[in-house]
This record gives structure tokens, sequence and C-alpha cells, in this order.
């Protein structure tokens, strides 16, 4: 007679798990085959009951991280992982079967191959139990052995469940509000700094997704760049909750990203991962991550969401490569025509559904009419056309709606332009750089109050990005808030000193309050050559011949400063003619404030100004 054939359980009831020829003893970790006993000990035991409970699946490498190296580092967890499986392989030896019983699915994680049958006795409800025995009928072996069942499916219980117990032991921090600090190159070379900080800049976007989390832009997060600051310090400058770190590691074509989330208060690593791919698959990779990202904080993508980054993750691998070198030089104000702009172009041409790269393009073209050779006026017709393109590639990007606002107001549509900037917040409310153009934009029309509102919001939201608060201080100057713009720019440059623009504006407030040696003393530490600026200088402190001299010594300059003190100084009609062209011929952004630039004021009451600023469209409200 052929013996019974084992109960077959549900994991959690059994004590014994049968797999091609061998057994595995759960409570001794014993593994047998043929009679042979092998024990497995620590870790490759844990391993190997993760595998068995998920037989036929793939087990990922950052799942058996999460289940059984919680707290260890990326390091010690790799080689790890890596022993217990080799440790494993020996107990089963691929000889005593017929097929691999630990496949390994490069860069992803391993399956168990074969069937599982879970064996042992069930423990039953004292409910449906036949009639009860006292003590001193039951042997002492059966007392033994059913404490010993008893105490092993506890000890599995808590084993399957520790994640939860640990934070019920321990309160799991709430996570509403994020960063990503710049990913750090461990490359030894600097040609690969813009593969980190891009990945860092599109992670950062990509979280913005997740509509109930606060994530703050990456103009505040590059000031820590770097920093060895612990993290509840840098958590407490950028007011939030938690902090997300890492590691970016390019090897001929393989990427590795280690990524970790970390709590303030308290300091809590609450997740750490490790992701190794093709460069290839990089766009893909980083949209990965913030999934699991998004899982480990405990917030939600909607659907929509969701498709938004299986919809990015198709970009063509070398375009996506192009992007991100390109958004590297986008990050330098300056002149694009031979950084960003040519990789950009590159980009669209091997994939024209590219549509942040078209957006990014449209804001190179931007870039490039403010600080290249060529004028705004055709610049700004071309970041246009590529803004607009972007937009009728994803009208549901915050981004593409952000581009097609500025291109709209460096293009002189400044009411098409507050209502793509309006899009782009309300589809994505943690977009300051959209709320800080529409700021400008609210400026230019001279609606004071509302740009005030917008630049002091983005202003304390992102309390340690110096642009924002020089911003801030700048709209508070156009609003003929001087105190309060002195005291802001003052606060600025005291958190960056070496932000040169800054002290152009601070200038500009001090000369309206009369402090003029202060302004000149601001003029000279932010390095300001231009001869208009002091020319318009050296009038308003009543130095008329000084300023004359410079402007004699500049006979070619046009500036918008020179245009008003050579129509100070009684040349009216040349100040005007240089105001003209450079408003509606050349396009030149300084113009762009005609309305609201104390400058300017001396000249209001002129109907020939008036004409000239009816022109741009400013007065269109």
């Amino acid at each position: 007679m052929s013996p019974p054939s084992p109960t077959v359980l549900n994991r959690s009831e059994a004590v014994k798990a049968e797999f091609a020829d061998f057994e595995l003893n759960l409570a001794s970790g014993e593994l047998s085959w043929g009679g042979h006993l092998v024990r497995l000990q620590g870790q490759p035991f844990l391993v190997l009951c993760v595998l068995l409970d998920h037989a036929r699946e793939v087990v990922t490498r950052e799942e058996l991280q999460r289940q059984l190296w919680p707290d260890d580092t990326l390091v010690d967890f790799d080689h790890g992982l890596n022993k217990a499986i080799a440790k494993l392989r020996d107990a089963l030896d691929d000889s005593k079967t017929t097929a691999a019983l630990i496949q390994t699915l490069p860069r992803r994680g391993y399956r168990f191959t074969a069937e599982v049958s879970w064996v042992g006795p069930r423990v039953a409800s004292p409910a449906l139990e036949a009639p009860t025995l006292s003590p001193s009928t039951v042997p002492m072996r059966y007392w033994v052995s059913g404490s010993a069942v008893l105490a092993l499916l506890l000890m599995l219980a808590l084993w399957a469940n520790r994640a939860a117990i640990a934070d019920w032991v321990q309160r799991r921090p709430t996570v509403r509000s994020v960063a990503v600090l710049p990913l750090t190159n461990l490359s030894n070379d600097p040609q690969q700094d813009y593969l980190a900080d891009g990945i860092t800049e599109d992670l950062t976007t990509d979280l913005s997704y997740a509509k109930s989390l606060r994530v703050i832009p990456l103009i505040s997060t590059k000031t820590f760049k770097g920093s060895l600051l612990p993290v509840p310090q840098i958590a407490e400058k950028l007011n939030v909750d938690a902090l997300i770190v890492g590691t970016v590691l390019r090897t001929n074509d393989t990427i590795r990203i280690n990524i970790h989330l970390v709590t303030a208060k308290p300091e809590r690593q609450l997740w750490a991962a490790s992701y190794e791919r093709n460069i290839r698959e990089s766009a893909q990779l980083q949209n990965q991550i913030v999934a699991d990202a998004v899982a480990q904080i405990r917030t939600q993508l909607t659907p929509e969401e969701q498709d938004r980054l299986k919809l990015e993750s198709r970009v063509d691998p070398e375009a996506y490569d192009e992007y991100l070198r390109a958004r590297f030089f986008l990050s330098q104000e300056t002149q694009q025509k031979d950084k960003a702009i040519p990789h950009l172009e590159h980009a669209i041409q091997l994939d024209p559904n590219f549509s942040a790269a078209y957006a990014a393009l449209g804001e190179a073209w931007g870039l490039e009419g403010v600080w290249g050779d060529i004028s705004n006026r055709e610049a700004s017709a071309r970041a246009l056309k590529y803004s607009e393109q972007a937009v009728s590639l994803d009208p549901t990007s915050s981004d593409t709606c952000t581009s097609l606002g500025h291109s709209l107001m460096q293009a002189h549509r400044w009411n098409d332009g507050e209502t793509a900037l309006r899009r782009a917040i309300q589809i994505d409310p943690n977009n300051f750089r959209a709320i800080e153009y529409l700021s400008v934009l609210l400026s230019q029309k001279a609606r004071t109050d509302e740009s005030v509102a917008l630049a002091r919001k983005a202003a304390l939201a992102n309390p340690v990005a110096v642009d924002m608060q020089r911003i801030y201080g700048l709209v508070l100057l156009r609003a003929r808030r001087y105190d309060e713009a002195i005291t802001q720019l003052e606060s600025a440059i005291h958190l960056d000193p070496s932000h040169l623009a800054t002290y152009g504006t601070l200038a500009s407030a001090l000369v309206q309050k009369g402090r003029y040696h202060e302004a000149e003393d601001a003029l000279r530490k932010g390095e300001v050559v231009d001869p208009g600026m002091w020319a318009w200088l050296y009038i308003r402190e009543g130095n008329s011949s000084a300023a004359r001299q410079l402007l004699k010594e500049n006979p070619s300059l046009v500036s918008p400063h020179a245009a008003v003190a050579r129509y100070l100084l009684g040349e009216q009609e040349a100040g005007l003619t240089q105001l003209d062209y450079l408003a509606n011929v050349q396009w030149s952004t300084k113009t762009y404030n005609f309305r609201n630039d104390p400058i300017f004021d001396p000249l209001r009451n002129d109907p020939r100004f008036t004409a000239i600023v009816k022109k741009t469209g400013l007065l269109d409200n």
C-alpha cells in the first residue's frame, strides 16, 4: 500500500514545504534530499522562504531588500543577497534536479521555478475539536510537539507581518512634503554630471504629479548639492517632512541608482533601494523609482498620472539622453545657441513626439533672446513655435503650458500668456516656475497686488532659492514698496552673496529712497558695468556732468537706462527714439516693464512715451 498523500495546506498553516525532490522543515531550517540533510541558517533560509512564498513569480531584488534587509546599507544588501543566493544554489545543487530551481532575471530579481506544496498538521479551531482531553490523558510528547507547532506558527506570523509590527512599535512618520536633493554623480567623469542632474529634475517633476504631496522644486534643492549638512537641518531649511537622496553611477552602458527616503522628525530611513539598468532604459528607470517612492510615501497617483509616467517611458532612449544633456545647460542662464539648443534639436529629430524636448527648446530660445546676440523678437518667434508644438503634443503637461506661457510673454501676447500660465498652475500647483512667470507678467501689466501675492507665495515656499527671493524683491520694487524691497533684497544677498543680479535690483531700490552712495556700493559689488545705469544713477543724485561725460564716452550705447538718462538731460527726442526702437523693433525684455518700473516715471506724462507703450500691447489688460 502506498503511503497517504500529504495534506496540501496554505503557507501560513504549514510546517514543511516540498518542492522537486526536496523537503524544507520550516521549524529547524533543515533541507533534506534523498535522506541527506543540509542546514540553512540566517538569510539563506529566509530568502528561500520568500522565494517559496512566491513560487513561479518574479521576486525583485528591491522586494527582497524591503523584507529582509530593511535597515542595512545598500552595499551590505547587495553583498548579503548575492552570498545568500550562492549558498542556496549550493544547497539545491542543480545536478539533483532537471532544471535550475532559482532562475536569475538580470537586473530584476529571481524566480523559483518549481511547484511548492505546503504540508503539515492543521491547527484546528477549539470549537471544532473532538471531546476535550485532560492533560493527564495526553502524552507529553504531543504537548511538546503541539507547543513547537504553535510557536512556529507564531514566529512565521510575526515574520510575515514584521513591517506592520515595526510601524506599530515605532509609528511610521507621515510624509506630506518631500524634496529630492541633487543626486550625486559617483563617476570620476564630470561630464556625467548632466545625468545625475537630469534624473534629479525628472524625479522632482514626476513626483509632483501626486497632488496630495508637496514637492520642493529643483530651484530650491540645488542649493544643497554636495552639502554635508545633516538631514534634519536640510529638511528644516526646506520645510519638508522627508528627503530623497541618492547616487548615480554610469559604467559604460550600465546605469546604477541608489535611493534613500529619509524622514527628518524623527530622523529615520523609511526606504532604500538599488536599481541597475542599461542606459537605454534610463527613462523607464526614473519612472519606476517615482512609482516606488510614491508607494513608500504612501500617497497615490491617479490613473491619469500613472498613464503619464507610462507615456514618458516610451521616449526614444537616445533622445532622452540628449534631453538630459540639454537640461544641464538650461540650468545655467546664459545663451543657449551652442549649448542646449543643438542637443534638443537632435532629440526631436530622434523622437518627433517628445513633448518635453519641444518645451525645453521653447525655453532655450527664450534664454537666447535674453542673453544671446540674436534679437529677442526673432528668438521669441522661434521659442513660440516650439512651445506651441509642445502643447499640441501634450496639452495636459504643466511644463509644456509653462513653456508656452513664457514664450507668449516674450512675443508681446500678454493675455494669452496669462491664460497659459494659469493653466500650468492649475495642472500643477507646485510649479513655482509658472508662478514666478505669472507674477512677473502681472507686474508688467501693472496688476500690482496680484503680482506681489504670487511672488510672496513662491518666496515663502522656497526660502533658500535666491532667484525666488530676488524676484519677490523686484516685484516689491516695481510696486513702489521700496522699504520692503530693500529688506527682501538684502536678505537674498545674505542668502547668496555671489548672486550678482540681486545687487543691481537692490541699487535701483536704494536710488528710489535717495540712498545714492549705498546704491553705488551695490552696483560695484554686483559688478555692474553698464554705463547707462551709472549715468542714470548720477543724474538721480544730481551729478549731471558725470552722466553727460559717460554718455559722451559711449555714443553708440542703446539701453533703457541710457535712453532715460538722455531724456532727463534734455535730449528727449533721442531718448524716446531709442526707447521706441528697443521696445518695438528689438523687443528688449527690459522694455516689457514700461508700466511698472520706476525709472520710467519721469516720462509717464509725455504722450509720446504713452504711444510707444501702447504699441507694445502692455496697455491691453
